[in-house]
């Protein structure tokens, strides 16, 4: 029933003839004459990788394989949609774990202020809402408005996620999709909305225990889910041990700073910048015959390579399909970074070289003396699982023998020659994490 009254809530509009974005992406820089042939000037250095890997982070010392793998974020490969509209990313994802002290935050300070559009967040300080986007009542309109996170704000450019392990499990979990997919999705109230974030993320992270152990999987190590995890395409360790040469020469690198006897950068900020913008406007990088052989050799002979694993009866996964699609975006970022139009064989191996620092760092199995995909992607290496899983039928089979209650001194007995006692120890805490079995008494263990 109408009151006659006039109501106080209208739909608001704006009216302009002109508008600036507070910001702008890789996408939208303006770039000159003089610029581009600054641009074409350094494309054309044979050594225009290493120059802009020394650009990257100058204040810091070292880490040429990770400063090179940040400079192939910055360029980015291609992103490509199939013919039954799937979507291909060609962001590339980057995680640093490591020891305190070894300078990651300085590093995600640099790349945030270097890319338009970057974004420096913190774990704790860092909710869902605030990475991806929510729903918020507004009073000022009387109903329901969309309030984008860090991730949608910086669709086209970098977020970098400091101290990713203290954020909550719940908040982190709605970056599976952001990560992956690119898109972030809202469902509450009457708000449906699938915001676009076609964001690369560069993320550091410190392990539970304050220094990292190379023995120990990374899931275990630090408080992140291993699908989480798995989807970084180059995941690196940065380890702060003694070293005569390399502590010398660090001390002299910083000191020289506070001396302010530093050297020129290698490229200027404004000039790589307005570089990696040219690149990404004008380059688009088709793969050659050359390079998929080479890609697809390597993939299939790191997948097909015996290991001493193997004849605990499960085959371990050197690298799976995500690494080969990291690959591709790796070597896609290399030939767009020398401005070519397809991707050579040279890109390729670079993009090989890359992934294969990155799963000796953190892929390698000293067990069997292979590299297992499984130790990221899962948390447990192939040969562990395969031990827990011959404690598992042991147990079940000196059930039969000797009841319900089984001595651990039995268990050992029983698998002498095959596992060792610590090992034995280590699959029975597993099991018992994962609810196959419990100890009823000390020194005994019973199936559930």
């Amino acid at each position: 029933m109408q009151t006659g009254s006039i109501s106080t809530r209208f739909d608001l509009a704006i009216e302009a003839n002109n508008i600036i974005p507070l910001e702008e992406s890789f996408d939208e820089l303006k770039i000159g004459e003089e610029d581009e042939r600054q641009i074409q000037e350094l494309a054309a250095d044979p050594k225009v990788f290493e120059k802009m890997a020394a650009s990257i982070a100058p204040s810091i010392w070292g880490y040429d394989e990770i400063k090179r793998a940040l400079v192939l974020q910055m360029f980015g490969g291609v992103r490509k949609v199939g013919t039954d509209r799937s979507v291909k990313r060609g962001d590339i994802h980057v995680f640093l774990i490591g020891d305190p002290g070894v300078a990651k935050s300085v590093t995600l300070k640099f790349i945030s202020e270097m890319s338009p559009k970057g974004r420096y967040i913190v774990g704790k300080a860092a909710s869902g809402a605030g990475i991806t986007a929510t729903v918020v009542k507004d009073e000022f309109l009387r109903g329901w408005a969309l309030e984008a996170g860090a991730m949608v704000l910086a669709n086209g450019g970098i977020v970098c996620i400091d101290e990713i392990e203290k954020m909550d499990p719940n908040d982190r979990s709605a970056m599976h999709e952001a990560l992956e997919q690119q898109t972030v999705t809202i469902s509450k109230a009457n708000v449906q909305a699938t915001l676009k974030a076609q964001t690369s993320v560069l993320a550091a992270g410190n392990p539970k225990l304050g220094r990292f152990e190379p023995f120990q999987t990374i899931a275990q190590q630090i408080d992140l889910p291993p699908a989480l995890i798995n989807r970084f395409d180059l995941i690196f360790v940065l380890r702060d041990l003694p070293d005569k040469f390399k502590d010398d020469s660090i001390a002299a690198h910083v000191l020289a700073q506070y001396q302010k006897k530093a050297g020129a950068i290698p490229v200027d900020r404004d000039l790589f910048r307005k570089y990696v913008a040219y690149a990404k406007q004008k380059v688009k990088p088709m793969l050659t015959d050359e390079a998929v052989k080479e890609i697809r050799d390597f993939y299939v002979k790191m997948r097909n390579t015996p290991s001493a694993g193997d004849t605990l009866g499960t085959k371990s996964i050197p690298i799976s399909a995500r690494q080969l699609e990291a690959l591709v975006r790796l070597s896609e970022a290399h030939a767009k970074m020398h401005l070519r139009k397809s991707v050579t064989k040279e890109d390729a191996q670079i993009a090989i070289n890359l992934i294969k620092y990155y799963m000796m760092q953190v892929g390698y199995d000293p067990e069997t003396k292979s590299f297992d995909i499984d130790k990221i992607a899962v948390g447990i290496s192939t040969s562990q699982r395969s031990k827990v899983i011959i404690l598992r039928e042991t147990i079940s089979k000196l059930e039969e023998r000797l009841g319900k209650f089984i001595p651990i001194e039995e268990l050992e007995k029983e698998l002498q020659g095959k596992m060792s006692k610590e090992e034995i120890d280590d699959g029975v805490q597993k099991l018992i994490a994962s609810g196959d079995v419990f100890t009823p008494r000390k020194g005994f263990v019973q199936r559930i």
